[in-house]
């Protein structure tokens, strides 16, 4: 670990200061939803005003400071921000998000596909990240009723078409030039884009994704090919990816067997779920743990899995792994500090050293943990809508 810290030159005071509270063990008091969700939002909209664009900025860094506009999770941002406008009756939210859709039309390439990583350097189009801007566009053009968000989004669509595998996966074109089963969210949302243009050509190229997915699925839950790289084991990240995409692609188009799919999986991380709500980082494919640090990011995208199972089957198994899991989350936001770069952050490894995003405040860990903390104020009060975690 000091090595890691000397490579990466955390020993500026913030750095320090932050590594130290990690190292003491400390948590934060667990307030209400409200309390976290505002915090949350608050730094997405910090992470905006961060950057020279409208886009987001990619998390904050102990090494870099804020990171450049990232357009594959400012475009899932997007519902989150509209779901919580709605949630919280305040329309800056809605506005920051349609801001954020505005600048996903200026940085999508003219082949329609949008650029992986950072846009503080050219990139070519990324299979994943381009799935995940789609869903930004639909619920942007949901919220405004401006075509041009639902024409790029068929831009979007339509490159996606052309790159897929014959197989139904995607072989060109995706992060270090791997096949991924997590791409189950990028075939999630051409079944949305397919289900609100009444494009039978795109639920076709969606469908055949998901049933090759299917097929990569083992008896035990397990997924091949679910890690960025074939050499590595997937973070619970990756894993939760491949669960949701599955899961809500079957609810949406009523397909029980990608449903059950997830579901499969969805109940083998619920057995590695500790009593104070952390889950490890990553898996082998016998779902035995092979780090102790957790992957916050996996635990809020696994939390609004659960939310989603128990709205569903009413198993009382997925709430109480929701509900421990989302303390768990809400006890490591610090919703006090006066740093302006960390409070109501989400870092992306519990402790902060640990190797999922070392020293790093991810913009889609805060995003997900929005997405099951509003899921939860959903299930239990009735208060909310659910955002259908996009």
């Amino acid at each position: 670990m000091i090595r890691r810290i000397l490579r990466k030159r955390l020993y500026r005071p913030e750095a320090l200061t932050l590594l130290a509270r990690e190292y003491r063990g400390r948590r934060g008091p667990i307030l209400s939803n409200q309390v976290h969700l505002a915090e949350a939002a608050q730094w997405i909209l910090r992470a905006q005003a961060a950057t020279p664009d409208e886009g987001v900025a990619g998390g904050y860094s102990l090494e870099d400071g804020w990171i450049a506009s990232y357009p594959e999770t400012t475009g899932y941002i997007i519902p989150t921000l509209l779901g919580y406008a709605d949630y919280c009756s305040d329309p800056i939210y809605r506005e920051r998000a349609l801001a954020m859709a505005r600048w996903e039309l200026d940085v999508q390439l003219p082949d329609g596909g949008f650029p992986g990583h950072f846009v503080d350097s050219a990139h070519p189009p990324v299979v994943f990240n381009t799935g995940q801007v789609i869903f930004g566009l639909l619920a942007a053009y949901r919220a405004s009723a401006d075509e041009r968000f639902l024409a790029a989004a068929r831009r979007a669509g339509g490159w996606l078409a052309q790159v897929q595998h014959s197989d139904g996966s995607w072989r060109r074109f995706d992060y270090r030039g791997h096949v991924h089963t997590y791409n189950t969210r990028t075939a999630w949302a051409l079944a949305e884009l397919a289900l609100e243009t009444r494009d039978e050509a795109l639920l076709a190229i969606a469908s055949r994704h998901l049933d090759w997915a299917v097929a990569q699925s083992q008896a035990n839950g397990w997924f091949r090919h679910c890690a960025f790289s074939p050499d590595e084991d997937p973070f619970l990240h990756t894993i939760a990816y491949t669960v949701q995409g599955l899961l809500e692609a079957g609810i949406s188009l009523q397909r029980p067997k990608y449903v059950e799919a997830a579901e499969r999986t969805a109940r083998a991380v619920l057995a590695h779920v500790s009593p104070d709500g952390s889950i490890p980082g990553t898996f082998d494919e016998e779902w035995r743990p092979t780090v102790r640090y957790s992957c916050l990011t996996g635990n809020a995208q696994m939390s609004t899995v659960w939310l989603r199972l128990f709205s569903i089957t009413g198993s009382n198994v997925f709430r109480e792994a929701a509900l421990r899991t989302n303390g768990f989350l809400k006890s490591l936001q610090d919703c006090s500090t006066s740093n302006p770069h960390v409070r109501g952050a989400v870092k992306g490894s519990h402790p902060l050293w640990g190797r999922y995003l070392f020293g790093t405040y991810p913009n889609w860990a805060a995003k997900f943990f929005m997405d099951a903390l509003l899921m939860e104020e959903a299930a239990f009060t009735g208060q909310a809508p659910c955002i259908r975690c996009w």
